[in-house]
C-alpha cells in the first residue's frame, strides 16, 4: 500500500514555477504589485498561524501559479480568432492532459452555443473554479514546494521578505483572529515546533548541522544535541513556518542567538 505522505513527480514544468517564484524573491520590486496582492494592506495577518502543514511558502506558490494562470488567459484574445480557438488547445488543457486530468476542451465545453469573446472567458473561469483545475494545483504546489524547500537561500531570503512586511505592519492591521498570536512588540510568539515539522527539516537537511555539518543524528556521536532554529528569528519578525526552518547543532543555535545571519549554502553529495 503507498504511504500517504508518497506523492509521484511529474516534473512538468516544475523548474519554470521554481524558478519564477524564486525571481520574484530576488527582485522584489519588480514584482512589488504582486506582492502586495499576496500580502500587502495587512493580508500577511492570514498567514501568521503557526506552523500549518500548508505552509506560508505553499500559499505564496499558489498565488503565483494563479497569477500566471490569469495572466496566459490574456494572450488569447484577439491574438487568435473565434475559428481558430473553437479547436485550440489552451496551456491549462495541455498541462491537465499531462497530468492525466480529465476535463472538457473547450470545443466540448461551449456545445452549441454562440461562440463570443465573452464565452472564451467564461470557459477559461470554469476551469479556473473547477475541481479539477484544484487537483492540478495541487500537484503542482507540491512539486515546486518540495523543489523549493531544499533551497535554504531561497528560503531565507523567502522569509526576509515576509518578516520585513510583517515588521511595518501596525498590531491593529492584524485581524482579530491573529492578534492573540503576538507578544506586546507585535512579534510572533515562540510556538512549540510540531514533530512532524521536526522529522522534516532533520531529514531535508541529513541529521548534520547546516553550519559546521557536525553530525547530529546520534549514530556517530551521542552526545551532540540538535535544535530546530527560526531562520530569520522571531524577534526579527521571522515567521513560525516550516520554511522559516534549519537545523543547528546546540553550539551553533546558541551562538547565533536572535542574530540575522546567512544560512549555509554547502550540500554534502550524493556521492
Amino acid at each position: 500500500m503507498k504511504e500517504k505522505n508518497i506523492f509521484k513527480m511529474d516534473y512538468y514544468k516544475t523548474y519554470y514555477f521554481s524558478n519564477i517564484c524564486n525571481e520574484i524573491i530576488e527582485n522584489p520590486l519588480n514584482y512589488i504589485r504582486h506582492l502586495d496582492e499576496f500580502w500587502g494592506n495587512g493580508q500577511i495577518s492570514y498567514l501568521l498561524n503557526s506552523f500549518q502543514k500548508y505552509s506560508v511558502l505553499h500559499h505564496f506558490i499558489e498565488h503565483v501559479i494563479d497569477r500566471l494562470f490569469c495572466e496566459s488567459n490574456n494572450n488569447y484574445f484577439p491574438k487568435l480568432n473565434i475559428e481558430e480557438l473553437q479547436n485550440h488547445k489552451f496551456w491549462i488543457n495541455d498541462t491537465l492532459n499531462y497530468h492525466d486530468i480529465k476535463h472538457p476542451s473547450f470545443n466540448d465545453w461551449y456545445s452549441s452555443e454562440p461562440l463570443s469573446e465573452d464565452l472564451i472567458f467564461e470557459y477559461l473561469e470554469f476551469i479556473e473554479y473547477s475541481d479539477f483545475y484544484l487537483d492540478l494545483k495541487e500537484q503542482m504546489i507540491e512539486e515546486t514546494f518540495f523543489i523549493l524547500f531544499m533551497n535554504r537561500n531561497f528560503l531565507r531570503k523567502f522569509n526576509l521578505n515576509i518578516s520585513g512586511i510583517f515588521r511595518m505592519l501596525e498590531n491593529d492591521e492584524c485581524n482579530n483572529d491573529a492578534t492573540y498570536l503576538l507578544n506586546d512588540k507585535g512579534k510572533l510568539l515562540r510556538k512549540n515546533i510540531p514533530s512532524w515539522a521536526k522529522k522534516a527539516v532533520f531529514f531535508r537537511d541529513r541529521g548534520t548541522c547546516t553550519y559546521c555539518k557536525k553530525d547530529l543524528s546520534g549514530l556517530i556521536n551521542i552526545s551532540n544535541n540538535y535544535h530546530i532554529d527560526h531562520i530569520i528569528p522571531l524577534a526579527k519578525y521571522g515567521f513560525n513556518d516550516i520554511s522559516n526552518l534549519q537545523l543547528l547543532c546546540e553550539f551553533c543555535n546558541t551562538s547565533k542567538g536572535s542574530r540575522h545571519t546567512n544560512v549555509s549554502n554547502e550540500y554534502e553529495k550524493w556521492y
